[in-house]
């Protein structure tokens, strides 16, 4: 399934004629922002890494093959993209308001995962929200619902 993940996305990019990314495209675009939010803060944690399986693994269905090799190519695309705009157009052209805010949500769940959230951290979540059309109301709430699944107080 995701074998020709990276191949379909690269392609989309040069092609200026696709009207729609493919639903592999947009579990990658959604990856790479998590793995962004990951590594914003210069390190790589164990735990965050963990909570970001498990939110792929949940979210999209995705067997451990699958899993692996969507971590792998988001780690790779999130090291050679040099703007986060292509990811949250896609996202923001296909996915409906409420997907977008769960997935603020996500990157908040992320961003908290190591019990502490770094300026750089905060500044990537809020700088996606924005780009994702979300409204500082959704921020909180998405923030909030983050610390709750969390069990942060």
């Amino acid at each position: 399934m995701l074998t020709s993940f990276k191949t379909l996305f690269k392609a989309g990019k040069d092609n200026k004629d696709k009207k729609e990314p493919s639903e592999q495209e947009l579990k990658l675009a959604a990856a790479t922002l998590m793995f962004e939010v990951i590594r914003s803060d210069g390190r790589v944690d164990q735990v965050e890494l963990i909570y970001m399986g498990d939110i792929l693994r949940r979210e999209f269905k995705l067997n451990e093959a699958e899993l692996d090799e969507l971590f792998k190519l988001a780690k790779e695309t999130a090291h050679e993209s040099t703007s986060l705009q292509g990811f949250t157009r896609e996202i923001c052209d296909n996915w409906g308001n409420s997907k977008r805010a769960k997935l603020l949500e996500y990157l908040w769940m992320l961003a908290l995962a190591d019990d502490q959230i770094d300026p750089h951290e905060r500044h990537l979540v809020r700088k996606v929200a924005g780009l994702l059309y979300l409204n500082e109301a959704e921020i909180r709430n998405a923030r909030e619902a983050a610390k709750k699944q969390l069990g942060i107080e």
